[in-house]
Formats: structure tokens, C-alpha cells, sequence
């Protein structure tokens, strides 16, 4: 059997047949740009009638590139005493957030590195500061790994360490 073609998998999602893996893998590295946007907004308007198309601005925020991990992958992390090595302070921090707001953001995602000198404590003052110049900000922020370290630095379980970080902001 031949490889089917762009227009042949786009025909088979345009019924609603559910895709394979090897036609995904086919669309995603398909040249046909405009064909597959086009099949996108049509299978759009298929599920969310009205036309309505919704979006939202948010930031990025790294506090700190400084870990203690050194990934083979990561070009990001400095040691701690590099002179490359960065932790923002709170104040920032709240002027990104501030930026972001003037832009009409709506949302913040703060990661990190894992910081040896940082604990519960710092996040928590963090997030609660956050809160309570920036109520309207949503908060998505820390990775797993962030939240085991803060949990192992702060000698807590990653439940209580959820909770508290939850509970400040």
C-alpha cells in the first residue's frame, strides 16, 4: 500500500476518523502549511461553533538560573558563584509582573533553577507577595523537579510543600 498523502490524511480527519500515529508524524512534517491550517480551522469551527477565537498573554519569568543539578542538556543553569549566576529579587520579579499586566497579560509561569539557597519560605513570601500586589494574575509556576528540591531543601513532603505553596499564593 502506497503513503497516503497530505490531502488523504486531511480528507480522513475532515469525517472525524481518529488519526495514527504515522499520519500525525506525516501532517507535522507536511510542507502543505496552508491545507493543514486551513483542515485546523475547519475541525476549530467543527467543535467550538460561533466563530469565537480566544487567547491569552502571559510571561515567562526565570527568578534564577543558578542549580545544582548541571544537566548535560541545560545551556540555561550557571552554577552557584558563577558570575553568570542570577537570582532576581522580589521587587523584579513584581516589575516583570507589572509589564506584563500593562500588556494585557493575564497569567505569569515563573521556573528556575534549583537554588541551594532558597527554601519554603522564599517561595511562599514570593507567591504571597504576588497575591497581594496582583490578585488578577494567574499564578502557574514550578516544576516537579522545583518542587521536590524546595521540599528537600525546606525538609518537607512534597504534599505539605504543595499545600503551603498553594496557601501563599
Amino acid at each position: 500500500m502506497s503513503a497516503m498523502t497530505t490531502a488523504d490524511i486531511l480528507d480522513r480527519l475532515a469525517t472525524g476518523e481518529r488519526l495514527d500515529e504515522a499520519s500525525a508524524v506525516r501532517l507535522w512534517e507536511s510542507r502543505e502549511l496552508l491545507a493543514v491550517g486551513r483542515a485546523a480551522g475547519a475541525a476549530r469551527r467543527k467543535r467550538v461553533p460561533g466563530g469565537d477565537v480566544t487567547f491569552i498573554i502571559d510571561r515567562n519569568i526565570n527568578y534564577t538560573n543558578i542549580c545544582v543539578t548541571g544537566c548535560d542538556f541545560c545551556a540555561f543553569y550557571r552554577p552557584l558563584g558563577s558570575d553568570e549566576g542570577y537570582l532576581l529579587s522580589h521587587e523584579q520579579i513584581y516589575g516583570k509582573i507589572a509589564e506584563t499586566i500593562e500588556l494585557g497579560g493575564t497569567g505569569i509561569m515563573m521556573q528556575g533553577g534549583l537554588h541551594p539557597g532558597l527554601d519554603i519560605d522564599y517561595y511562599c513570601g514570593l507567591l504571597a507577595g504576588i497575591k497581594e500586589r496582583y490578585p488578577q494574575i494567574t499564578i502557574h509556576s514550578f516544576s516537579p523537579p522545583e518542587i521536590h528540591h524546595i521540599a528537600a531543601t525546606s525538609r518537607l513532603s512534597v504534599p505539605a510543600t504543595l499545600e503551603r505553596l498553594r496557601d501563599a499564593g
